[in-house]
């Protein structure tokens, strides 16, 4: 289906080109009849080679429409939930997805309980104060969000070490 799409690309430049620049091309009408003969699959194949930044979510309209609703809809974490089964020993772990962060939640159940809570953004040789701010939690009690763990692998392989030996 995709074997005349650069011709009519050339073609049709401005129409594309509008299609391109809307604020959410996985819900404009695509040019030239894409948009009536392209199922959800190869809607999100051409979403992703034109306009990576929607990628996820026309991936989550087609899992969706592939594999029901309850699928692609995001789940609300009830985080005091999540506490009350946890224990001082276990890290409770929050991957973010675009549009969510607990952080801000995370704060409200630490206020209401009392405890203290420390954030620090990772990277940029912000190992260090991880570490100081890891051993002040973890011996006068309180909560460390630690975040944008991609740029600090070397100290996540670290924190392992340091919670699998402590007890």
């Amino acid at each position: 289906q995709f074997a005349q799409i650069l011709d009519q690309v050339r073609r049709n430049e401005h129409a594309w080109k509008v299609w391109f620049d809307s604020e959410a091309p996985e819900e404009a009408e695509i040019p030239d009849g894409y948009h009536h003969c392209l199922h959800s699959f190869k809607r999100l194949l051409l979403i992703r080679c034109w306009c990576p930044d929607r990628t996820l979510a026309q991936a989550i309209k087609f899992i969706g429409e592939a594999m029901g609703a309850r699928y692609s809809e995001g789940v609300i974490l009830d985080l005091e939930k999540v506490w009350e089964e946890s224990t001082k020993l276990t890290p409770l772990i929050c991957f973010l997805s675009m549009g969510s962060d607990p952080t801000t939640s995370i704060e409200a159940l630490a206020k209401k309980l009392k405890v203290k809570c420390a954030a620090i953004s990772m990277g940029q040789g912000q190992e260090v104060h991880a570490r100081r701010l890891l051993q002040q939690c973890m011996t006068g009690g309180g909560w460390l969000l630690l975040q944008n763990c991609h740029l600090g692998m070397d100290f996540m392989d670290e924190l392992l070490d340091t919670l699998t030996g402590t007890e």
